[in-house]
């Protein structure tokens, strides 16, 4: 990188954002702050003051700590979140032995739109918004790590919501099966995949969580999952997020066989992984006619809150079964999706006189009342 010099002592530019440099005794300090100057003339001047005040011990260490040696105190630390996990490699791949004084909110824009324009490895495919918008919240979960471990000063996401770094993602249209498409993909898939698959309707738990649950965290008895690691927030008991579960369900699993630690396994006792029910998932699908590309297994999901709903149950009771952090997410992108619902609920509108008013403005040519 070529840095390109100002008239400004211990302040530099490189590919359009400004670095500053000090010094914490005899050690040099760098930092990047942004595209800004008066920025950068401000942080600078704040940074001196703090080693001036003996509060340096951050600033040290987030020099001398690299992303990758971050993410590798994360990992040993932090619960294993799956959706986190999943992009690690593109994590270190991006940001690498960056130092993490050198990494600044613009760092964080440019790799959103890395993310964005690299294709999918399955398919070639655009990357959705979504999932730059997973790998974004997961980028930041590793940031408000290093803060609260004093890795780092601060998070470089931006702090407020309307910073324009996440994609906006369309609510109220999730797509999701019917109950009859649910009861076909049921009798069209084999044996050893409908136990997952029911799993994943009756519980509402994504693929991840059906592939990796295990026997100790079922309690049959109670009818009850507990799921200690998960996308969302651990239960505050410490027993994990509560699934209740039908009597169907309880049925289900007493009937299978316990070959290993996990429920769904293969002969050798390990899990299935994703791409082993992947490809029969979607082969189960395109010999119903249903389109791939707009549906998959994480619509078992979205069925599950969308029967829910239709047949009356209430968005916290939805939101629970979820495992959502807020009603809004089980309100705004679960309920409200089908049109044929909507004309139903509206059809209540229609008034019990059931009178037609006409032309004239009288209702079934009865004389209207005078004042």
């Amino acid at each position: 990188m070529k840095r390109e010099k100002t008239k400004h002592k211990g302040i530099y530019k490189v590919n359009g954002i400004y670095y500053i440099t000090f010094y914490n005794g005899p050690k040099k300090i760098e930092k990047a702050v942004g595209p800004k100057l008066s920025v950068a003339l401000e942080e600078k001047k704040e940074r001196e003051k703090k080693v001036r005040g003996g509060k340096y011990e951050v600033i040290d260490r987030q020099e001398k700590t690299t992303f990758k040696e971050l993410v590798e105190a994360y990992q040993k630390e932090r619960d294993q979140k799956e959706y986190i996990l999943q992009f690690i490699p593109t994590y270190v791949e991006y940001f690498g032995n960056r130092k993490l004084s050198q990494i600044g909110q613009e760092d964080i824009f440019k790799f959103r739109d890395k993310v964005k324009s690299t294709p999918k490895q399955n398919g070639g495919g655009e990357v959705t918004d979504s999932t730059v918008n997973r790998a974004l919240a997961g980028l930041r979960r590793i940031f408000n790590f290093a803060v609260l471990r004093k890795h780092m000063e601060e998070n470089p996401f931006p702090a407020i919501a309307k910073s324009g770094l996440f994609y906006s993602e369309a609510k109220g249209l999730r797509n999701f099966f019917t109950e009859k498409q649910m009861n076909e993909i049921i009798e069209a898939s084999p044996k050893w995949l409908q136990p997952m698959i029911l799993t994943s309707f009756y519980t509402g738990m994504r693929q991840s969580e059906v592939l990796g649950l295990k026997w100790e965290w079922i309690d049959l008895d109670e009818g009850v999952i507990y799921l200690p690691s998960s996308k969302t927030l651990k239960d505050p008991t410490g027993r994990g997020q509560r699934i209740a579960m039908q009597r169907e369900l309880v049925d289900l699993f007493k009937s299978l066989s316990k070959k290993s630690e996990w429920v769904f396994c293969k002969d050798d006792g390990l899990p299935f992984t994703h791409m082993e029910v992947y490809a029969p998932f979607k082969k189960i699908l395109r010999s119903l006619d249903i389109d791939t590309k707009k549906y998959s297994w994480k619509e078992i999901r979205h069925t599950t809150a969308s029967i829910m709903n239709l047949k009356g149950s209430p968005p916290l009771a939805i939101k629970d079964q979820l495992r959502h952090t807020s009603v809004k997410t089980t309100e705004g992108y679960y309920i409200g999706s089908d049109l044929e619902y909507q004309r139903a609920q509206a059809e209540k509108l229609i008034l019990n006189s059931g009178k037609i008013v006409g032309k004239d403005g009288d209702a079934n040519n009865e004389q209207l009342p005078t004042a």
